[in-house]
């Protein structure tokens, strides 16, 4: 385009143009337009030689900036992969050494309520292995086309996502092979049922603390939500749940929102069968 005058109408009051493409290594980034007024003069090639300097120097910043994203990018996924290695071999292989060794001493301990705190003990310890076991895989998976795709990925999203209305983040565990194991239309029910289950928490319980435990095992497929707050309020819409147990029910499976154990709060247990059974 370089060496005559171009007259295109760009607008109503668009006069004489010059378009130059910005461009690097035959790879076109965009075209520059240099435009005159209506009845404006025709651009000569003194008008047009500094654009296409102009419009090269703009390709070349855009690739910059464009490498520079790449590297960045690369240093996070590094960071990140160190980071679950470290958490790997470190605090959960410690973790587990504190459980064996807490485990051995049960039997030196004659008090029943000695005994049984250090129970719960080692039992919170391998519920701390899990969580971090989890945080390891996102980490590794994280802005991977496996993490959006898999029901892993997809289950962790939902979690975060919520603590938009929570005003906190729900703790999470997943167990098991939850995304080779888990058909396509089980895993679009679970999160159906997980999205229900963390707007009710939100909407009626006035919860501080969220647990979520998704597990698949042995051809069942389990999703545990309990929360600390007031529980569902007697006034409360139950379409919502019904809808949950109805999704159980067209699976085969069960659901059962229960009072928590230990200090009040809300648990709801959806279970349905995968259709796998362990090896």
């Amino acid at each position: 385009m370089r060496g005559r005058a171009i007259r295109r109408r760009t607008g109503p009051a668009s006069g004489p143009s010059s378009p130059s493409p910005s461009a690097r290594a035959a790879r076109a980034r965009g075209v520059l337009l240099l435009a005159r007024q209506a009845g404006g003069t025709p651009f000569t090639d003194a008008d047009t030689s500094p654009l296409l300097g102009f419009a090269g120097q703009t390709a070349l910043a855009l690739e910059l900036a464009e490498r520079r994203r790449d590297a960045e990018q690369l240093t996070l996924l590094k960071d990140r992969d160190r980071i679950a290695r470290d958490l790997h071999d470190l605090a959960i292989q410690r973790l587990f050494a504190a459980g064996m060794t807490l485990q051995g001493t049960q039997r030196f301990v004659d008090h029943p309520e000695a005994l049984e705190r250090l129970s719960r003990t080692v039992d919170d310890l391998d519920d701390t292995i899990e969580i971090i076991r989890s945080t390891i895989f996102g980490l590794r998976t994280h802005g991977a086309a496996k993490a959006k795709s898999g029901l892993r990925g997809q289950v962790s999203e939902a979690v975060r996502a919520s603590a938009a209305s929570l005003g906190f983040t729900p703790a999470l565990r997943i167990k098991g092979l939850v995304d080779t194991e888990v058909p396509g239309d089980v895993a679009d029910h679970v999160l159906a049922v997980l999205g229900e289950a963390l707007s009710n928490a939100s909407r009626h319980s006035g919860a501080l603390a969220v647990d979520v435990h998704l597990r698949c095992a042995s051809g069942e497929l389990t999703l545990m939500v309990t929360d600390d707050g007031c529980g569902v309020p007697d006034d409360a819409v139950r379409s919502g749940l019904a809808n949950l147990a109805d999704r159980a029910a067209a699976l085969g499976g069960t659901l059962a929102v229960g009072t928590r154990s230990e200090g009040g709060g809300t648990r709801l247990v959806w279970r349905v069968p995968t259709g796998s059974v362990d090896g």
